[in-house]
């Protein structure tokens, strides 16, 4: 791969005129030298800024630098598709983080996230870059009550056809979620793929692989459906919810006496979140320990439900949870082998809006930090 500077790409007809002065807005010199994979890459992050409202309506002012990158958590992907990262400092040093993960299946939408942060903009790309992603868009301070909401986390109901092909709308790790009789709680569980889950069933059984038709088979398809849980920018890294997934299945987690099921401290709800999103979070079991104890204040509910310190931060109690999860055992390689198998599955049973070789060229070989020419605006 060779790197030339704009000029030249142009003269060789790799780069239009209008794709060149569109570049050099954004900030690149007619003799900066790029790989061109990144110069179409920077063109085709103009093309989804100006087509977001999201980026939009919350980048309506000039702006001063733009550091664009594909993060860390890129690599080992779920599905044959790219994220792409910009840092954005406004005309008021403000900074801003766009996380946009296309997609290139027909029912599987895309990833996009803009979030103002109140950090250093080297400080908010280390973050984007570490174990746990979220962390550069999360303050300190931020409830953990409410990570399940915009913009951290997409959930959507599903149509019914989801029932014979899981894998055309649900990406390894999303979390799955069905109503349970009765439709008052919900029972949950991480999507692996090739139509295979893990989830923790209760009624002294320990978390075990199963079948999506098993899974899926007590819905009452007249009234109720199924509904994902996505994280719009990764929590934790692949590896890692990898390695803890096949932990606990190794572990026999919840049917053990050491990690028991119980319906309000530690439930299917609070492993799959535990396992994907490094926290131990079940908002439906609320209703529950209030139904328990009625004159118990709700926020000593909310913080008993969630173990919530108010001295730590999200980034120091996810290693404290990934931790735990660690601890379980040391043999697990049947299990990692079993979920990289069904992931890679996943992707083969999928089909692609392009080729896999053109979607591993729509990333950035390098880290390219510019200066747009007269601080433009998104517009």
């Amino acid at each position: 791969m060779t790197r030339r500077t704009l000029q030249d790409w142009y003269n060789s007809n790799d780069i239009s005129y209008s794709e060149k002065e569109s570049l050099n807005k954004i900030g690149i010199g007619n003799y900066d030298y790029h790989y061109l994979v990144d110069l179409e890459q920077i063109l085709r992050c103009e093309s989804w800024a100006k087509n977001s409202s999201e980026i939009r309506n919350e980048l309506d002012g000039r702006i001063k630098k733009i550091i664009f990158f594909t993060p860390n958590f890129n690599d080992s992907k779920p599905d044959a598709s790219n994220y792409s990262c910009a840092i954005v400092t406004d005309g008021s040093d403000n900074n801003w983080v766009i996380v946009y993960r296309p997609s290139y299946t027909q029912k599987i939408g895309n990833d996009i996230m803009i979030k103002k942060v109140n950090i250093s903009a080297s400080e908010t790309e280390r973050k984007l870059n570490g174990d746990y992603p979220v962390v550069s868009v999360v303050p300190s301070d931020h409830p953990l009550i409410l990570l399940s909401t915009y913009p951290h986390i997409r959930e959507k109901y599903l149509p019914s056809d989801v029932k014979y092909n899981p894998d055309d709308y649900i990406l390894p790790l999303d979390i799955v979620i069905r109503p349970l009789k009765g439709g008052q709680f919900e029972h949950y569980g991480i999507y692996l793929g090739n139509s295979w889950i893990v989830h923790l069933p209760g009624g002294g059984k320990s978390t075990q692989f199963d079948t999506w038709r098993e899974f899926y088979a007590p819905i009452d398809s007249s009234s109720s459906s199924i509904s994902i849980c996505h994280p719009q920018i990764p929590f934790k890294r692949k590896g890692e919810i990898i390695r803890h997934i096949a932990k606990v299945i190794s572990h026999r987690y919840g049917g053990c006496y050491c990690h028991s099921y119980h319906p309000g401290s530690n439930n299917c709800e609070h492993l799959t979140k535990r396992c994907v999103l490094g926290i131990s979070s079940s908002p439906q079991t609320m209703a529950l320990n209030i139904a328990i104890s009625p004159f118990w204040p709700v926020e000593n509910i909310v913080r008993n439900s969630h173990t919530w310190t108010p001295e730590w931060t999200l980034e120091r109690k996810m290693t404290h949870k990934s931790a735990e999860l660690d601890d379980l055992t040391s043999n697990y390689s049947y299990e990692k082998n079993k979920i990289e198998q069904y992931i890679r599955e996943a992707e083969n049973n999928r089909y692609y809006t392009r080729s896999k070789y053109q979607i591993e060229q729509e990333k950035f070989q390098e880290r390219i930090g510019v200066y747009p020419k007269d601080w433009c605006r998104v517009s």
